[in-house]
């Protein structure tokens, strides 16, 4: 298989210096065309690894991306789910027609998810089945809740529960339920891992996991680190919470309320978009010849 070129989408949201950092380290480079391109607002200095393309995804900008990006291999989208971004990236790579496209999920199994809240994230749903009918190769990652030290999982906790002011804890379902966890490097080596392969080898769905914890080593974990006290004011059923949560979708969904539903939806178990009975470890890190998963 000769060298596979690259473009990205996107580099601003948690991924991108992730991303940016395992092009860096040279692991993949027998396998990688440098530079890589990346498509940004900002005016950013090229190096020998990464080339810069400033421009804005609107209608002006298509014919020119396109252009530019004419001949890439995989296109790696890092975007927010903003349809209207969405739609522009649509119209550049039924131009461009790269091997793979690897679209802005990297969270819940979206298909698992609508089997009881209908609907859910169907921009990016759309966005996935748009570019397939176009005939490009595109490989959803699914890589549970984001492990960020600092943040995620360790300082914003309230997917699990945790009110961090009032220092209380709302169960939904049982505190020893599994949630499929992703620490930020693995999600960045496993995409360029993807990017290496070849894309008929590689199913439509890729989950990966870092680790796997329940709500309640994450609960102990910050009341240990925090020191703190923590009050169980309410256990919900799970069976009440995806009642619960699809009455609240059909009222409209809200950004603002992301780490609730992420709660719910962790919430419901194995196979209902946060946790998995197949993973697909070994398919980017085999034997873990390639880099070591980091736990929780």
């Amino acid at each position: 298989m000769s060298k596979v070129s690259v473009a990205i989408f996107g580099i601003g949201g948690s991924l991108g210096k992730p991303i940016i950092d395992a092009f860096e380290t040279g692991k993949f480079d027998d396998k990688i065309e440098l530079p890589i391109k990346v498509v940004t607002r900002k005016d950013l200095p090229s190096t020998d690894r990464i080339q810069y393309i400033v421009g804005n995804l609107d209608d002006e900008s298509v014919d020119s991306l396109a252009q530019k990006l004419e001949g890439t291999d995989v296109v790696v989208e890092l975007l927010a789910v903003e349809p209207v971004l969405l739609k522009i990236v649509e119209e550049i790579l039924q131009k461009v027609k790269p091997k793979l496209f690897l679209p802005s999920e990297f969270s819940v199994d979206i298909d698992q998810v609508n089997t009881y809240i209908p609907g859910f994230w169907s921009a990016m749903s759309d966005h996935v089945e748009h570019v397939r009918e176009s005939g490009i190769k595109t490989v959803s990652i699914v890589t549970g809740e984001f492990a960020v030290p600092g943040s995620f999982m360790y300082e914003l906790v309230s997917q699990v529960g945790i009110d961090v002011k009032e220092k209380t804890i709302t169960h939904f379902g049982d505190p020893n339920t599994k949630i499929t966890i992703c620490k930020l490097a693995d999600i960045a080596n496993s995409v360029l891992s993807l990017i290496t392969l070849y894309p008929q080898t590689i199913p439509d769905i890729v989950r990966i996991q870092s680790d796997e914890v329940t709500f309640q080593e994450v609960i102990d974990r910050y009341i240990q680190t925090h020191n703190v006290e923590l009050k169980v004011v309410k256990t919900i059923p799970k069976e009440q919470v995806a009642k619960d949560i699809l009455t609240r979708f059909e009222s409209g969904f809200s950004l603002d309320e992301i780490f609730l539903y992420l709660q719910a939806i962790a919430s419901q178990g194995t196979d209902k978009g946060m946790h998995f009975s197949e993973i697909h470890n070994e398919l980017v890190n085999p034997g873990e010849s390639l880099w070591k998963w980091e736990k929780f």
